[in-house]
């Protein structure tokens, strides 16, 4: 059902930052957009369980099929892979024994394995796991790793230790690709058993094994006896539950219900940081937020959309106009964020400023494209948006600013789950969402723009931008990476299939009777040395 907000005139935009703030000034952003990624390694003790709130439902917990940031958080916890990322964003073994070791020509990678290592089932992790797990990433047809993996063509098991991946072009993202769902390995036995319910009981190498899921109400994970580092896990059991709501999960917080929070709203941010019982971790991130217009997805295929938003490009590019992402900033988020016009996080080595650069808010251009493009106003725009205090709140400034410039912005709030679906099929006009980031810029471009992949929502691409794409992957000079990446970062904001708005700062809590969580600019919560402080430490 679509639901409609009333019209907000500029004089609700101060009334909407008020309500934002809790009728108190915008916060001091110097105070509480630091870093501080980590809660102090106290002395802990060896047992127990944590409660983890987290801001919306996992999808599938199939590394194969899952496109949610919730489930990359359970994910952390049960399912490693090939490599981690650091807190500095590089690529560091986790499966794997060191890095790949490229051939000459950078078409070959080989990759020696961790020994030792067991599933959660017991049984051996191999080259031939990794293998029958690669090619499933690349090959079953709902696989929402196909688009990450293109650059490889075969998979050869070398020998029980070692790995070989065959390119058809030099990759320079891939190590870091595989620091994440594509390079998580699953249990043969497991995926032999189920094939494509492997989420029905997941089976992977981690810290914690899966134990049960109870759909809407909690995902538990035990303590894994096959895990080779297992003496430096503290916990017994980690439960997850999505409570969308950030006022529920900070006062459970509080309650002692939960014991760890992920994505503390902006106005809870300052008094959850002055609170004596709680500790805030915050953490630059990588990831974006935005509005992808569906322009050619039909259905989950390509096709046409009818409609000016999504035949006209001055169309779109008035919606961008019309939006003033620093106010944006102030009102939905006390100023905390970061306004963003592209896909690549200002921290990466690949940021110029040409791929920095907003287009200026200019209500009056937008209009004028408008009236170039003949459309009658206000034109109506249906916004699929999460039905979250947060994103609502965003969602009117944005309704908003567009009714300035001549859209008729109307809401239409929906579950994460059910949206998410939406989106992947085309059902949907606009829609509010976003990416929770890679430390490489093509893990950013090639899921949500290029045709056929797996997270392209909008359904739109172009031969020569796909093929911008492609070379900017295949070049290994970090200088010509980045000369290909404005280019690429160009034409994106050229055709505004994706309307960039904003990025996160992230903001985690958990109770003093914690130690050891940690958020990485990934986004990830690490919990695996995670534990319960002494007591009278």
């Amino acid at each position: 059902m679509t639901t409609r907000f009333g019209r907000c005139a500029p004089v609700v935009l101060l009334a909407l930052a008020v309500s934002a703030t809790g009728c108190s000034p915008l916060v001091d952003v110097e105070q509480t957009a630091g870093q501080l990624r980590s809660s102090v390694q106290a002395p802990t003790v060896r047992g127990g369980e944590a409660v983890i709130a987290l801001d919306q439902e996992p999808d599938k917990l199939d590394p194969t099929l899952a496109t949610t940031l919730a489930g990359r958080q359970v994910f952390s916890s049960m399912c490693e892979k090939l490599y981690d990322v650091d807190p500095a964003g590089r690529a560091v073994p986790q499966l794997a024994a060191e890095l790949p070791r490229s051939s000459p020509d950078g078409r070959e990678l080989t990759i020696p394995l961790r020994p030792g290592v067991l599933f959660n089932d017991g049984t051996e992790f191999d080259a031939a796991a990794v293998k029958k797990s690669l090619d499933r990433h690349r090959e079953l047809p709902s696989s929402g790793r196909r688009s990450e993996l293109t650059a490889i063509d075969s998979v050869e098991v070398v020998d029980p230790a070692t790995v070989r991946l065959k390119l058809k072009r030099p990759s320079a993202p891939l190590p870091t690709v595989l620091a994440d769902r594509a390079g998580m390995i699953m249990s043969p036995a497991k995926l032999d058993e189920l094939g494509e319910n492997f989420s029905d009981d997941p089976v992977c190498v981690g810290p914690f094994r899966f134990v049960e899921r109870v759909a809407q109400d909690r995902i538990v994970l035990q303590r894994s006896e096959f895990y080779y580092d297992r003496d430096r896990v503290r916990l017994d059991r980690l439960i997850y539950k999505a409570v969308s709501d950030d006022n529920i999960r900070i006062a459970n917080l509080r309650s002692g219900e939960f014991d760890v929070v992920w994505e503390v709203g902006p106005p809870d941010v300052p008094i959850v940081s002055r609170e004596d019982d709680l500790v805030l971790l915050n953490q630059p991130s990588i990831q974006y937020m935005g509005i992808t217009v569906n322009i050619g997805n039909v259905d989950g295929k390509p096709g046409h959309v009818d409609g000016p938003l999504a035949d006209d490009p001055r169309v779109r590019e008035a919606l961008s106009l019309s939006i003033d992402r620093n106010t944006l900033n102030r009102i939905a988020f006390n100023g905390l964020y970061q306004p963003a016009c592209g896909p690549i996080p200002p921290t990466s080595e690949f940021a110029t400023p040409a791929t920095q650069a907003c287009p200026p808010h200019d209500v009056n251009r937008a209009r004028r494209l408008l009236a170039e493009a003949g459309v009658q106003t206000p034109l109506r725009v249906e916004l699929l948006l999460q039905n979250d205090s947060t994103t609502s709140r965003v969602g009117q400034v944005i309704q908003a600013m567009a009714a300035e410039a001549g859209f008729d912005v109307v809401l239409r709030p929906s579950e994460s789950t059910s949206a998410i679906s939406a989106g992947k099929k085309g059902r949907f006009q606009t829609f509010l969402i976003g990416w929770s980031g890679r430390p490489d810029p093509d893990g950013n471009i090639t899921v949500m723009h290029q045709a056929g992949a797996a997270q392209n929502y909008s359904g739109y691409s172009t031969p020569e931008t796909d093929a911008l794409i492609e070379q900017a992957a295949a070049e290994r000079n970090t200088d010509r990476r980045r000369q290909l990446y404005e280019q690429v970062v160009q034409q994106l904001q050229q055709r505004n299939n994706v309307i960039y708005l904003y990025r996160q700062q992230y903001y985690t809590a958990h109770t003093k009777g914690m130690a050891g969580v940690e958020v990485y600019p990934d986004g990830i919560m690490r919990l695996k040395t995670a534990g319960r402080v002494e007591s009278g430490s």
